[in-house]
């Protein structure tokens, strides 16, 4: 199987357990009996690996190769599901939950790094719609087997034998995935020299406001809409089109990134997603929600892209790293903190600062320089 291939399903493979804490949660917190706030461990435990690991993954990818990393951390995210499965008491479950965590955060920094050695930006793009794609398959496959009658432990037997089959064939392959020059690299660039890198720091606080932003529209959009009059199921509705309008502008607008330029696209849908920000704010429902994740659509997987060209491609292995543990940390922090203001404020404090987040992430995406 060509690589290009290979990395497409491993992205959607990448995508098909993170949203089954959550998916599920309605089974498995009264199989534990515990209160839905305990939710918020689990994801914290995610949340945690995923940091821990971007932050590793260059000296990994170093010393290991792509495909050893590769290999060995989506076997990791597989063992985590298929522990998961067997329900084991609480505190293991959140372990696992961490290991799923560290394996996503290892296999997220390992594609991107060989992807932008080796490809086009637009194949970023579709390999980050890839994503979108097990994102919202997983989910599918769990609520299927749950209105058949099984158990929730269904669903995560179900991703880890899906994970196990993906693992297998990245084993066979794993000596073809270390053929980018850039890898060999990364040992002569130090971890603390790529943090010193203005350019570096820049894009690292521009992935953590972009998955923020991203992260706090998609949860927050609900309970905003529920706030202004629409019903839950409506609401919901429209939070789901949020995700699908982000998956469909990665892979549309992967057809015209690299006609367009990706920094130039860059520069181009920052103003877009700003005012797609504003139009929620000023009471718009799901146009504004939609024009701002098609906007948000190439921002992650198009800056991953141009990492090398930026950062000299030994830094960039390390960079990747960095970027998705400030990417992950971007996830965890900002929409806790609409979470705080709605409870003190009201839900009509979260689209304001939605629209804020947009224009500070159009502003430094124009800061960034734009290389060949």
């Amino acid at each position: 199987m060509p690589l290009l291939a290979l990395a497409y399903l491993a992205f959607i493979g990448l995508g098909l357990p993170d949203p089954l804490p959550g998916a599920l949660w309605p089974e498995v917190a009264p199989a534990y009996g515990l209160p839905n706030a305990a939710l918020g461990t689990v994801l914290a435990g995610v949340a945690a690996g995923y940091v821990v690991a971007g932050l590793l993954a260059g000296r990994l990818i170093a010393v290991f190769g792509v495909g050893g990393v590769l290999a060995a951390s989506l076997g990791a995210t597989a063992l985590a599901a298929a522990g998961q499965a067997l329900a084991p008491p609480w505190a293991i479950f959140v372990a696992l939950a961490v290991l799923a965590g560290a394996g996503g955060g290892a296999v997220d920094t390992a594609l991107n790094a060989f992807a932008a050695a080796r490809f086009a930006p637009r194949h970023l793009n579709w390999m980050h719609g890839c994503w979108g794609v097990g994102a919202t398959l997983g989910p599918a496959l769990a609520a299927a087997l749950l209105a058949a009658g099984f158990g929730w432990r269904a669903g995560y037997a179900l991703v880890a034998a899906i994970l196990g089959a993906l693992t297998f064939a990245l084993l066979l392959t794993r000596r073809r995935w270390d053929g980018a020059a850039t890898v060999p690299q990364a040992a002569r660039v130090t971890a603390l020299s790529v943090l010193r890198n203005r350019v570096a720091r820049l894009q690292m606080i521009i992935f953590f406001l972009y998955t923020g932003l991203e992260a706090g529209a998609g949860q927050w959009a609900a309970t905003v809409l529920t706030a202004r009059g629409a019903t839950p199921a409506e609401a919901a509705a429209v939070a789901t089109t949020f995700w699908g309008a982000l998956t469909f502008g990665r892979l549309a607008l992967g057809f015209v990134v690299d006609r367009v330029g990706a920094d130039r696209m860059l520069r181009l849908v920052g103003p877009v997603a700003a005012l797609g920000a504003l139009l929620f704010t000023l009471g718009l429902g799901a146009p504004a929600l939609a024009v701002l994740a098609v906007a948000l659509a190439p921002v992650y997987p198009t800056l991953m892209a141009r990492t090398p060209a930026r950062l000299g491609a030994a830094a960039a292995v390390h960079a990747f790293g960095f970027q998705v543990a400030a990417a992950m940390t971007g996830v965890a922090v900002l929409p806790a903190l609409m979470g705080a203001a709605a409870d003190a404020f009201g839900a009509s404090a979260v689209p304001p600062m939605l629209a804020a987040l947009a224009l500070l992430l159009a502003l430094l995406l124009w800061r960034l320089p734009a290389r060949a």
